[in-house]
């Protein structure tokens, strides 16, 4: 995939995820397209695009929406990091891949921004997030298997979990 397409999706997920996606919330959490779609350019594109989509995402989330730069920049590829090291090791085509490395994303994303936060004494109580963080980690494996399964089918031209093609 070229730069510009990664470049543009990157500017779309941010405009989209940043405007229309808010009227989706549900217990005052929204589904992280950001996370989603770098775990599956990590899982089934070139770590290249993924760590693009990564960065330039991060960036722009930090610009314009964050109070400190560099948080969303540095979680973002360290999740696109660990999920290419998990890549290795899991099979690519079995359908509870992309539901574990979504939920594995969505935690390593709050954990380490809630350290972040702690530590530039910032930070609201665990047991007040909770709930949102469950209701996301639920609405990215949700949204991101059905993604994460199409975008298998166009790559690898057969259904994920089909092990007989």
């Amino acid at each position: 995939m070229k730069y510009r397409y990664i470049i543009l999706l990157a500017l779309v997920n941010f405009i989209l995820s940043s405007t229309l996606f808010q009227l989706f919330r549900i217990n005052g959490a929204m589904p992280n397209f950001t996370i989603v779609i770098a775990i599956i350019l990590a899982a089934l594109s070139t770590s290249q695009n993924a760590y693009i989509f990564a960065f330039i995402s991060g960036a722009m989330q930090d610009i314009f929406l964050g109070r400190m730069l560099g948080v969303n920049f540095m979680i973002y590829g360290l999740i696109v990091y660990l999920v290419l090291y998990l890549v290795e090791v899991l099979f690519k085509g079995n359908f509870m891949t992309p539901l574990f490395l979504m939920a594995i994303g969505t935690i390593i994303y709050h954990f380490v921004f809630y350290l972040i936060m702690f530590f530039i004494q910032s930070t609201i109580p665990f047991s007040l997030m909770y709930l949102k963080i469950a209701t996301e980690i639920a609405m990215n494996v949700l949204i991101g298997y059905f993604i994460y399964a199409w975008v298998f089918k166009r790559v690898h031209g057969y259904k994920l979990g089909d092990f007989n093609a």
